[in-house]
């Protein structure tokens, strides 16, 4: 059983790599022959949309430290939770005093989730721009396999997996600290911790966009 599953695991990994999204190695003499350096609006386009790259790198980086640093609160949240469960304090009740702080900071945490959704919608609004302006140079290639359109293709799923996952961490957010039960408790935290949404496969393909733009 565990031989098949490698197997399946080693089959989709290769499936992805042998995508559309993914960036092959090209010799020089393919590089040269790229009309980008000889076009001044092509040259323009580049520098826009590396521009644009970067704001997307940049974003998920925030996404990924926001993602640990929420992960922690809702632990400090789930301990300080259980200990009123055991405990019984009819005065404190579910809501003691030093609950407050992780709570406050978990929204603000959550909150950058949704300017970094806001910021890509941002960004591939742009992108649909650029390709528009670029016309028929839509079709080059600006880097290494990669052409304008399946740069708006890839931030148009990425934008819906932002979407969906801060939905998510929005309702954690909304009731982690409203549990009356155990088991309720850590699904929350459960929920934040493992995002079914913005998970490894996302990772995947921002290292497989790192690879396609990284310079030589």
């Amino acid at each position: 059983m565990d031989t098949l599953n490698n197997n399946q695991v080693l089959t989709t990994i290769m499936d992805l790599l042998n995508t559309s999204l993914t960036p092959v190695r090209f010799v020089d003499s393919q590089r040269m022959q790229s009309p980008v350096k000889h076009d001044a609006n092509l040259a323009s386009c580049k520098a826009r949309l590396e521009a644009l790259v970067a704001d997307l790198q940049s974003n998920y980086a925030k996404w990924q430290i926001a993602q640990q640093r929420g992960t922690a609160l809702c632990y400090a949240i789930e301990a300080r939770k259980t200990r009123c469960y055991d405990n019984a304090n009819a005065e404190a009740g579910y809501y003691p005093e030093d609950l407050v702080k992780p709570c406050d900071k978990l929204a603000i945490i959550t909150s950058i989730f949704v300017d970094i959704f806001t910021n890509t919608r941002e960004i591939l609004r742009q992108l649909r721009a650029l390709t528009l302006l670029a016309g028929v140079a839509s079709n080059v290639i600006f880097y290494r396999t990669w052409k304008l359109t399946q740069f708006v293709s890839f931030t148009e799923d990425l934008l819906k997996r932002y979407k969906q996952e801060s939905l998510v961490k929005q309702h954690v957010m909304q009731n982690i600290a409203h549990s009356t039960c155990r088991g309720k408790l850590i699904s929350y935290t459960t929920a934040w911790e493992f995002p079914e949404h913005v998970d490894a496969y996302v990772n995947l393909v921002f290292l497989l966009l790192a690879e396609e733009v990284r310079r030589k």
